[in-house]
């Protein structure tokens, strides 16, 4: 399945990179098409909201998207820690695989990686 992710500070990239994924495309504007199954990976903007670039991107593309994981930050925003991600999940009606701090951690990523094969 394609990875789609959207990495501002690096932290979802790095999350990302903990994977040994094959398909993987970092959205640059939000233009990208995919036409595809798909789970994207993304970082939470201001308080609990979707990027803009992830929004547009979802806007034309949300048939074939499979799954969502949040990357949040619990020092700064803690009250609406992954709310984008959240949101997005109900949104599209799709799972949220995951919600990391930042990079997240080994144990984000065992669980990440067992809600991935199970989409498959």
């Amino acid at each position: 399945m394609k990875i789609v992710y959207a990495s501002r500070k690096g932290n979802v990239e790095a999350l990302v990179g903990k994977f040994d994924f094959e398909d993987v495309l970092k959205l640059k504007d939000g233009d990208e098409v995919v036409n595809e199954d798909f789970v994207i990976f993304f970082y939470n903007d201001g308080r609990g909201d979707m990027p803009k670039l992830v929004e547009r991107f979802l806007d034309n593309n949300h048939v074939y998207l499979r799954g969502i994981v949040g990357s949040g930050s619990m020092q700064y925003h803690a009250d609406t820690f992954n709310y984008g991600a959240i949101k997005a999940s109900k949104k599209y009606n799709v799972p949220l695989l995951g919600q990391v701090d930042g990079q997240g951690n080994k144990y984000d990523v065992t669980e990440i990686r067992g809600k991935l094969k199970a989409l498959e």
